[in-house]
């Protein structure tokens, strides 16, 4: 145990030779130690001295001598006197070897006795039978000199009671009212030790302190069997300890005072005082009275000394601070705070018997929280709340969407403005084809603006079967072949899901190679794009040609307000309106509406971005390879221009016009109003005096495009503008030569006006002679380098050129955008699969969130293998300042 104080392991046998206490003798474990020493140290018995006196006194030494021969037994003789008492005789290692540990850490040390004087027996102490010492004397002063556990000569019993109890008595003498109770029994009877769990009623008086030591004295003989079987083990282990504990005492000349400890204590006294409140009163002199939380009650002194017994780390510091307290106090009974007088301690049990008695709830509201006890509960609260929202989010709020079933496997329903329409479904979505947006533009309504379907008469009666495509508005094919029907208002939706949660963004494509036909042209609506991307796509028809812009005095006339002109615009200004409605109805957001416009379509998303008509029905556009030269003649002008078209038709009212057929309007169409491919600007070619189909008609545009952009009023849209860098590539220009050499390259710009300005050879250097760096020329003349400089005038607007080249040409022609967009695009090799994966995130990005990404935006881009903000305006820069472009830009 570590608790109590032992000699070695193997202790001295006495011998005869007893009468010279002065010598020295060795022991079996170590050298030898003067008696003369050991005899300074021992505890003079006379009456009313002190410790310190009885080590000086010689009448002190004698009778401890005496009692040695006397056969008598010492125990824990301190090591700092016999550590003095080496340094002396030259002989402080040897005997720092033998002597045995001390748990006071104070100067006097204990001496070996001599072996022929007297033998010497291990203490044996019961379990649990020490408080740790700091909890009872840290105020305690510590005593200058002690001798054995109890601070006293301990000797054997030999039926001499009397003088036992005299020796003590004498011991102890000038500690008034302090008297040690008597025994009987052996060596373990004449053992002086406390019992923890005895009861020591409280006194101030002599009587009632000798009361309280011969109580406790009673309880610890049931403890003396006990503590021999315990401590025996424990013997051969305090033996190598105390050497190695004797050296570091024996080293300090002078001793320091131990600084109170206050560790363990404090640990244990904080979480007991904040559940069991002290409410003992303090006694006389200031002291408290015994506290329950420090154990000094007599129901708890037995579980705190029990569990400071299971720390063998402690062992030699705890006993060292009891045996201080007992040289200090005569005994360790009255290392113990005590009351004064009985009526405390009934007190005291009481108040502990009350704090036992005490519900949970009334310790839990006297318990106080700590900045740690605070932290844990309320991560507690913080978790169990994050808990109750992902539960209530999951089952409670979770509810399925509102999506419309799905019939036979294919078809699905759903309503509009009109009545119910009824889609089908084609690779994972659903296609609404051929729904009408629109009065039919027939008979009285013919060269009329367009009209909403307001009367329940141009409705449908049941569920319309919108499964197939319905027939395009007249127009005339790059080839010459006319097609259409003049009731075409109608528009396809391709949506990947009908439901009225999670609405998706809608993309409006607006498709036309030219203003006279080839619409859709390439713009056509994707159904496993549109489930691949989350986008709605709407494909509106719109008139074309001279059924959607022609602009005549007499249809001016004949109309209120008079105006005549943009038809297709009206077009697409009422689908977009039918939009706004309906679009709800097929899973789309009608505040995420982006114009996706191809050639002439991009020149008509243009005209429309620029129109006050067209205010909150879309938010941004999309415009590829549009034209850049719009009209800026007044209607009257225009109308005036387009007269040859009534003497081709031979018409002279609006009437005749109404009673023509529709081939024979499409007929009497001029061929320099045609489609025309681009190319290098003839030598002689006038800019002035090429059709307009686009006109400043007073209702649609009442502005130029410029103008607009100019004053930065175009109603907040946003614009992304690009083109291609082969966009001229046509098929016309290729088969004019079977093979474009550098010589026909040269001779071909020779011959035009940039041969006229002297630029030929400057351009050359630019482009290269070969057939791609022709159409590169004339591409950035007609298209890009136009469409530049209307970006210069857009603050919102985004420009891009894709340089990607693919085919047996090797050229990005005017399709290689729109056609990875919408995933028609094929590539070949790793370069053309970046670059499709490019220009697909960089598109929908856009139409999803309204905005090029950060790193890219407000930037000219170079879209090849990645987009890039790289492209090189140069040759903009050149045909720019020499008044190339945009003079000669490209007008639908």
């Amino acid at each position: 145990m570590g608790e109590t104080d032992e000699k070695e392991t193997a202790p001295a046998a006495t011998t005869n030779d007893t009468t010279k206490p002065e010598t020295p003798q060795p022991t079996a474990d170590g050298p030898e130690v003067e008696a003369k020493e050991t005899e300074k140290l021992l505890p003079e018995p006379e009456p009313k001295r002190s410790p310190v006196a009885q080590a000086g006194n010689p009448q002190s030494k004698a009778a401890s001598s005496e009692n040695v021969a006397n056969g008598e037994e010492i125990i824990n003789i301190p090591e700092e006197a016999l550590a003095d008492g080496a340094d002396k005789d030259g002989k402080k290692d040897a005997a720092a070897t033998e002597q045995e540990p001390t748990e006071t850490g104070k100067p006097d040390k204990p001496n070996k006795v001599q072996a022929e004087e007297r033998e010497v027996k291990p203490k044996k102490v019961p379990a649990g039978a020490f408080k740790l010492p700091g909890f009872f004397n840290k105020n305690k002063d510590k005593p200058k000199e002690a001798d054995g556990a109890d601070n006293e000569l301990l000797e054997k019993h030999g039926g001499e009671n009397g003088g036992e109890a005299k020796e003590k008595a004498a011991a102890e003498e000038g500690k008034p009212g302090e008297e040690k109770p008597k025994r009987t029994g052996g060596f373990f009877a004449n053992l002086k030790l406390r019992n923890p769990f005895a009861k020591k009623p409280a006194a101030t008086d002599a009587t009632g302190e000798a009361a309280a030591d011969k109580e406790a004295g009673e309880e610890e003989e049931k403890d003396e069997v006990t503590a021999e079987a315990t401590d025996k083990p424990a013997d051969a282990e305090a033996a190598g300890d105390a050497a190695e504990e004797k050296k570091p005492a024996a080293e300090g000349d002078e001793p320091e005072v131990q600084a109170p400890k206050k560790g363990l204590l404090e640990a244990l006294r904080v979480p007991l005082a904040s559940i069991i409140p002290k409410r003992f009163k303090p006694v006389s002199g200031g002291e408290p009275d015994d506290d329950i939380e420090l154990g000094k009650t007599p129901k708890n002194r037995a579980g705190l000394a029990s569990m400071e017994t299971l720390d063998d780390s402690l062992k030699d510091a705890d006993t060292k601070d009891t045996v201080d307290a007992k040289g200090a106090n005569g005994t360790d009974g009255e290392a113990l705070v005590k009351p004064d007088d009985k009526e405390a301690k009934d007190k005291a049990a009481e108040a502990e018997e009350d704090a036992q008695e005490r519900s949970l709830l009334q310790r839990v509201q006297s318990y106080r929280c700590s900045v740690d006890d605070i932290a844990i509960i309320a991560g507690v609260v913080i978790f169990l709340i994050l808990v109750a929202l992902i539960i209530a989010f999951t089952f409670v709020g979770k509810s399925e969407p509102i999506t419309a079933p799905v019939r036979d496997g294919k078809y699905i329903e759903t309503v509009t403005n009109c009545g119910r329409v009824e889609g089908i479904l084609e690779d994972g979505s659903f296609a609404f084809r051929g729904i009408p947006y629109a009065v039919p533009p027939v008979g009285p309504n013919r060269w009329k603006a367009a009209q909403p379907i307001e009367s329940i008469e141009n409705c449908w009666n049941g569920t319309l079967k919108a499964h197939n495509s319905t027939p395009v508005c007249w127009q005339i094919y790059a080839d010459g072949k006319v097609d259409g029907a003049e009731d075409c208002l109608t528009l396809d939706v391709i949506t990947p899901h009908v439901r009225y949660d999670n609405p998706l963004p809608v993309v409006v494509l607006v498709g036309a190679e030219s203003f006279t036909g080839d619409s859709p042209g390439k713009l056509r609506p994707s159904t496993r794009y549109a489930r691949a991307r989350d986008v709605i796509f709407v494909r509106p028809n719109f008139r074309l040609n001279v059924f959607g812009f022609l602009a005549l005095e007499q249809l001016t006339k004949s109309t209120h307000p008079p105006t005549s002109g943009n038809y297709g615009l009206t077009d697409l200004i009422v689908a977009l309106k039918w939009i706004q409605l309906n679009i709800p109805h097929f899973g789309g957001d009608p505040k995420s509406v982006t114009l996706f416009g191809h050639r002439a379509g991009g020149t008509i998303v243009t005209a429309l971005a620029s129109s006050n008509k067209t205010s909150k029905l879309f938010a941004r556009t999309w415009i590829s390879s549009g034209a850049a030269i719009f009209p800026g003649n007044p209607l009257a002008e225009s109308e005036k221009e387009n007269a040859l078209y009534m003497s081709k038709i031979r018409c002279e009212d609006s009437n005749c016009l109404m009673e023509k057929e529709d081939e024979e309007i499409l007929d009497a169409v001029p061929d320099v109003w045609r489609r025309t491919f681009p190319d290098l600007p003839a030598a002689d070619e006038n800019a002035t005096a090429r059709h307009e189909w686009l006109v400043l008609d007073g209702n649609i545009m009442q502005q130029h495009p410029a103008d607009v952009w100019s004053a930065d009023v175009s109603n907040n849209v946003r614009y992304v503008i690009g083109s291609t860098t082969h966009e001229a590539h046509n098929t016309k220009l290729h088969l004019k030569y079977t093979e474009w050499t550098p010589e026909l390259v040269t001779r071909h710009v020779n011959e035009s006006v940039v041969g006229r300005l002297g630029l030929t050879e400057e351009a050359l250097r630019r482009y290269n002679a070969t057939y791609q760096g022709l159409v590169a020329m004339v591409s950035d003349i007609r298209t890009i380098c136009p469409l530049l400089t209307i970006t210069q005038k857009l603050q919102s607007s985004q420009f891009y050129v894709v340089s990607q080249t693919g085919g047996e040409l090797g050229i990005a022609d005017v399709d290689s955008d729109v056609q990875a967009i919408l995933g028609r695009y094929e590539p070949k090799t790793p370069e053309q699969r970046r670059y499709v994966s490019a220009i697909q995130q960089l598109f929908y990005h856009y139409v999803s969130h309204g905005e090029i990404k950060h790193e890219l935006r407000k930037k000219l881009l170079d879209i090849g293998q990645d987009a890039l903000p790289t492209y090189n305006t140069d040759n903009c820069l050149f045909w720019i300042k020499n008044d190339v472009v945009p003079r000669y830009a490209r007008l639908d």
